[in-house]
């Protein structure tokens, strides 16, 4: 349990004007910008909404999945009155594929999440799920920033201001980055070595925390569904959401993807931060493919050159994690240049659409 403290349009008739004789009055010409766009020219902020409805909807399928997950493996331990090393000993088989199936849904949730976030992140009427379920610090993090919200566990103890579900609670509990959330450590894969990753979470924070993100990720789901997308909020999420590489990069030096056994932080371990940079990135070039016709409406180079733009970031990032996948270990070094250069091409990326938005009178939201 938890407790939040919160805060088509119609075509033009052509008609055929009878020869009688008469000139017809001519119209004035008008431009792109200043005519009423065709039906053809229409952005499609239906296919962006339904986008973001599919992923959230399969998301909400993976929480349920890693809640009940949670449960079973809260109820084998309760059997064992929580006494990790005991249960550990008397069934570490079973164990060893409770904290697989965990991780494998959790990772499966934060995907569809990844892939929808430039929108949930970048349109205002969204963006507080994204601080609760993703993004959100922890009063210990960031005592001004942090979202003020309890979670109260199975055992009846809370934790206050704990930051987001993904990657402040349930991430550091199921890779055991974190002792207060850990169970203890154990020789999961059995090469008789502890390395990161290997460990039993602590059964309560896990059931409780697992709890609260499918109940969020229920209501993400309704808000998504009632949100009535308008050309602001794309090109609002466009713009605010583009230039965010820098965090990124950092958070992926930052991480076991980069730093190894060294690594202090005690998230990004569950996927590389590379993989959620190309998810955030394909839902942003999503939402502009379908707002594209307007751009190109009023400015085909300007549009040429947001798509080449979107392309050559893409490029850029599938690349590096392609070479990560392909077992390349990259310094952190690296990573600051990488993370430089991405910056780089996403700023002038976002200064493009920004440009595009200001051509169409297109408010981007504060």
């Amino acid at each position: 349990m938890f407790k939040k403290i919160i805060p088509s349009m119609a075509l033009i008739a052509i008609f055929l004007i009878a020869c009688s004789g008469e000139t017809p009055a001519v119209e004035p010409q008008t431009t792109a910008a200043e005519s009423e766009p065709s039906a053809l020219n229409q952005a499609d902020l239906d296919a962006v909404k339904q986008y973001a409805l599919d992923n959230a909807q399969e998301m909400k399928a993976s929480t349920a999945a890693l809640l009940t997950s949670a449960q079973a493996y809260h109820d084998l331990i309760a059997t064992h009155e929580f006494d990790y090393e005991a249960a550990w000993a008397a069934e570490a088989e079973t164990l060893i594929q409770q904290t697989t199936d965990l991780k494998n849904h959790w990772v499966t949730a934060s995907q569809y999440y990844e892939l929808d976030e430039g929108i949930v992140a970048g349109v205002p009427s969204l963006a507080f799920y994204d601080v609760w379920i993703d993004a959100g610090p922890s009063a210990a993090e960031d005592p001004a920033e942090a979202y003020e919200w309890t979670l109260e566990l199975p055992d009846g103890t809370t934790l206050e201001s704990p930051g987001n579900f993904f990657h402040s609670i349930l991430e550091p509990t199921i890779w055991g980055t974190k002792p207060a959330f850990t169970g203890i450590q154990a020789d999961l894969n059995g090469d008789g070595e502890l390395v990161i990753g290997e460990a039993l979470p602590n059964a309560n924070v896990l059931l409780g925390a697992a709890e609260g993100l499918d109940q969020a990720t229920a209501e993400m789901v309704t808000a998504i569904e009632a949100w009535e997308p308008t050309t602001s909020d794309a090109f609002t999420a466009l713009v605010v959401m583009i230039p965010t590489m820098n965090e990124y990069f950092e958070q992926w030096k930052l991480s076991a993807y980069v730093s190894g056994e060294a690594a202090e932080e005690t998230a990004f371990i569950g996927a590389s931060r590379l993989f959620d940079i190309t998810s955030i990135l394909n839902g942003l070039d999503v939402t502009y493919q379908n707002v594209s016709v307007l751009v190109e409406g009023a400015d085909t180079d300007l549009d040429a050159q947001i798509n080449d733009g979107f392309n050559d970031l893409r490029s850029y990032v599938d690349d590096l994690y392609t070479q990560e996948q392909n077992g390349t270990t990259f310094t952190a070094e690296q990573a600051d240049l990488f993370g430089t250069e991405a910056q780089a091409k996403a700023t002038a990326l976002s200064g493009q659409v920004a440009q595009a938005a200001a051509l169409l009178e297109v408010e981007i939201a504060e």
